[in-house]
């Protein structure tokens, strides 16, 4: 709610970004006028905090998917490049049956291409993916990919690993 409410009117008038700031004032207008007299002004926020916190869980899932579970670079590593940065600290989520993975992930499965082309449109990485991975093969670079299941699985995995070090010590 501090992105929201506070850093995201300041980056708006900041950037002036003027008709965002319209956009942004609209959209709180219309929660207003339109469901607040339905449902009353405490029942429209339980409900705008629970549309918020499913939001904010499904981006933080999908992005953790890709990142949370491998390793970190350490403070002092200068040797490390751009492009084994990416086949090192970051995994790719295969598409799935269907390639419901990259519509459910908006095509950011493909994290490997996002991090070495960031300006690419994320529809775009699956045109390039090939590519990249035989890249990744011709310099012996691991091209981590894997499925949505076993990203889930191994990024709550270490989430659990990290709370219980951090709790415990």
């Amino acid at each position: 709610l501090g992105w929201q409410f506070y850093l995201h009117p300041r980056h708006i008038i900041r950037t002036k970004q003027y008709p965002e700031g319209i956009s942004f004032i609209a959209r709180y207008a219309a929660i207003a006028y339109f469901i607040s007299p339905k449902f009353g002004a405490l029942n429209t926020l339980g409900l705008y905090l629970l549309y918020t916190w499913i939001g904010a869980n499904y981006i933080f899932i999908n992005f953790a998917v890709s990142h949370t579970h491998l390793p970190t670079v350490p403070k002092d590593d200068t040797s490390v490049d751009w492009v084994r940065y990416a086949a090192i600290h970051t995994m790719n989520v295969k598409p799935g049956p269907f390639k419901w993975v990259n519509w459910w992930m908006s095509y950011l499965n493909f994290q490997i291409e996002h991090h070495l082309f960031p300006s690419m449109p994320q529809f775009r990485h699956p045109l390039i993916s090939k590519r990249v991975k035989a890249l990744f093969e011709k310099h012996g670079l691991v091209y981590d990919q894997r499925s949505y299941y076993e990203a889930m699985r191994v990024t709550f995995e270490n989430l659990d690993k990290v709370g219980i070090e951090v709790f415990y010590g």
